[in-house]
């Protein structure tokens, strides 16, 4: 029971997280005024399909439904892979995103310990 409530709220800080760093990087981005396409490349259209299926498993995950645990670890790996091939612009970085970045890489990190090695495991079965 106890474990379960942590399991709930580690999901829910994984959002509040996610919702910051996008807060942060619009507050960042608003503050740039330079006419720019605002077309998508295939890979960005990829990461934003990704992006949801990760929304996606975070909910399923937090009713504790088996199909929850293969989303997250697929999406989780699909992100990595995509991540690899995404070129990124270091002049938009700030410190505190950098930060919030690292700190959603540790909370997927203690989602995918929680998933497979606490008696959560026995939950998605």
């Amino acid at each position: 029971m106890i474990t379960e409530k942590i399991f709930k709220n580690i999901i829910l800080t994984q959002l509040a997280l996610m919702v910051t760093v996008l807060a942060v990087v619009i507050a960042n981005e608003s503050g740039n005024s330079v006419e720019e396409d605002l077309s998508f490349s295939s890979i960005e259209t990829i990461s934003l399909i990704i992006g949801l299926g990760y929304f996606i498993s975070l909910f399923i995950l937090y009713k504790f439904k088996p199909i929850g645990k293969k989303l997250f670890v697929s999406t989780f790996v699909l992100s990595i892979v995509i991540l690899l091939f995404e070129p990124v612009d270091y002049s938009n970085y700030t410190p505190v995103i950098s930060a919030l970045e690292n700190l959603l890489y540790v909370v997927d990190g203690v989602i995918l310990t929680t998933l497979y090695f606490t008696s959560i495991k026995d939950k998605f079965e």
